[in-house]
């Protein structure tokens, strides 16, 4: 039986909190915003700013979204990105990633003020994420596949997790998080090779896809009775919004009957953006 993992219920229980913050800062006379930077057309990029600006207008967050194209010089981000740290009406940013080959990622990193890190990437968040600091920052993504486990009831203690992909943003934190709750974690890369990851996708109870490769993973990497949380966002062959999942051969292939797994859209992705405006009512009420 293949069965969904939406992530509807999970965002509703965030919707309740957020809107009664909302509610309480606007008797304060507090709007909190959040800044939002892309760089570049990337497909997944886009579709997440979207829901992103969707989902603040809905409880009340303002937004401020600062696009630039792929070959968008490291002086004018760095000035825009120092003048975003500054600005005491914005209280979380976040740049979304991968960056264009052009920029120095690591160095647009580490000039982001921890307290308005509301993904989680820099040094300090990574560091509370290690120690285990109930208010820190989480990584956004990575704290969505967490939530969506634990609404529906699947409990990662003593089972084998394989996490395809090693970003900041998903793959290393999530893989912390899952050894938190006592999870033994397998990580794979685009340096492992394919028969290395089928192998450890087959072996394990819970598989994260967090590559980009839309429609990337079929019948060959997955087994009876797993749970698959898909991270992926791209356009499909049918030029439709898909994850990495191959759900469409999967089921074609007859091998697999009995899969759980999160929906694209629909599934990681629409939690994603609630906790990351969570995260926002967090960095507010930090002042």
């Amino acid at each position: 039986m293949f069965r969904e993992l939406p992530g509807d219920g999970v965002k509703k229980e965030i919707d309740a909190y957020i809107h009664e913050s909302v509610k309480n800062f606007a008797a304060e006379g507090i709007v909190p915003k959040l800044a939002v930077i892309r760089a570049g057309d990337d497909d997944g990029q886009k579709y997440y700013e979207n829901a992103i600006l969707k989902a603040s207008a809905g409880y009340g967050i303002e937004t401020q979204a600062i696009n630039f194209t792929s070959n968008i010089g490291q002086a004018l981000f760095e000035v825009t990105l120092q003048a975003i740290n500054e600005d005491e009406s914005v209280h979380g940013i976040i740049m979304l990633r991968p960056l264009p080959a052009g920029l120095n990622g690591e160095k647009l990193r580490v000039m982001l003020n921890p307290a308005k890190d509301v993904d989680a990437i820099t040094d300090i968040s990574i560091a509370e994420l290690f120690a285990g600091k109930e208010d820190a920052f989480f990584a956004c993504t990575a704290e969505a596949c967490m939530e969506v486990m634990r609404y529906h009831g699947i409990d990662p203690s003593g089972r084998r997790v394989t996490i395809l992909g090693r970003s900041l943003t998903v793959g290393k934190p999530l893989a912390i998080m899952m050894l938190n709750a006592d999870a033994t974690v397998t990580i794979c890369h685009s340096r492992t090779p394919e028969e290395d990851q089928i192998k450890a996708c087959r072996d394990a109870d819970i598989v994260v896809l967090a590559t980009g490769r839309t429609q990337g993973y079929g019948s060959r990497y997955f087994r009876n009775g797993q749970v698959i949380l898909d991270v992926g966002t791209g356009t499909g062959r049918d030029g439709k919004m898909h994850g990495d999942l191959d759900l469409e051969e999967i089921m074609a292939s007859g091998e697999i009957d009995d899969l759980a797994y999160t929906p694209v859209p629909g599934g990681i992705g629409r939690v994603t953006t609630a906790i990351l405006l969570r995260n926002i009512i967090k960095a507010a009420k930090r002042g």
